[in-house]
């Protein structure tokens, strides 16, 4: 098997213990695995011809005729090795999420148990629901976000933010005469860090406004923020320039998970 699809099932392993490779099987470029618990089994399929993952899933024991398609994941790789491993991880994830569904609530608290995609899609805490209503007040952002979701079959909110919103964002304060559209884009990023979960609140701060430079610039859009996000961009801000080269991305991810903590820290201290 490829180095992307070894990672894939691994990580896909790694996330739902019990789970063993079955079987494995290649045809031409297609790659498959099939992985079982002895309850239930999943499916992987690789297809670099169409730049997709797919993941199926059935009892275990069924024929194949019998398998579900559940979803399928655009994956194009750049190349770089250290790059595709990372995407290959969040293939790996979001089909272990989708694999799995939410937990019953009985066995893990709601606030700490993993959402299904459905849930994500209508969590008013979610990166996706977040992301879903920025073209609500920026619209120029309606088109882009519909080739998104087209391109990749899915929303990736942080990506999206980092290719669309910022530079959107970097339109609407270089033009004066929408003042009024500005105060109501950043009242919107105050309600939604004030709601959002912790990938709300990275995006917001780190992404959005992260890419805002200039002195001018920063002081006009603190006049337009609560106080508590105020706050948390000051922090954030300290975090501008960290990012380092993937091969040393571990140490990046450590200020991130730093910041991370320090946002949980302040929403514990209210």
């Amino acid at each position: 098997m490829s180095e992307i699809f070894n990672a894939v099932i691994a990580r896909f392993i790694e996330n739902n213990k019990g789970f063993a490779v079955a079987s494995t099987e290649t045809k031409g470029n297609q790659e498959t695995a099939i992985l079982t618990d002895g309850d239930r089994n999943a499916k992987i399929v690789y297809t670099p011809d169409t730049k997709r993952f797919f993941l199926f899933k059935a009892a275990a024991d069924s024929a194949s005729d019998d398998y579900l398609e559940m979803q399928s994941y655009f994956f194009d790789p750049t190349g770089d090795s250290v790059s595709d491993a990372r995407e290959a991880c969040s293939v790996a994830n979001e089909f272990s999420e989708t694999f799995s569904g939410p937990a019953p609530m009985n066995v893990i608290p709601e606030a700490s148990r993993r959402l299904s995609k459905k849930e994500r899609d209508s969590d008013e805490s979610s990166a996706v629901y977040f992301v879903n209503r920025i073209p609500g007040v920026l619209p120029e952002c309606r088109e882009p976000l519909l080739l998104h979701k087209e391109y990749f079959d899915m929303l990736l909110p942080n990506k999206f933010c980092e290719e669309v919103v910022v530079s959107a964002v970097a339109r609407l304060l270089s033009d004066k005469t929408r003042k009024a559209q500005a105060e109501q884009f950043f009242a919107f990023l105050n309600k939604m860090y004030d709601s959002g979960d912790m990938d709300v609140k990275s995006i917001i701060t780190m992404t959005i406004l992260n890419s805002i430079t200039g002195q001018e610039r920063i002081e006009t859009v603190e006049d337009l923020l609560s106080e508590g996000l105020r706050k948390a961009w000051k922090s954030a801000r300290k975090f501008i320039g960290k990012e380092v080269k993937p091969e040393k991305e571990s140490k990046y991810k450590l200020a991130a998970d730093k910041y991370r903590a320090q946002l949980m820290d302040n929403m514990q201290n209210k």
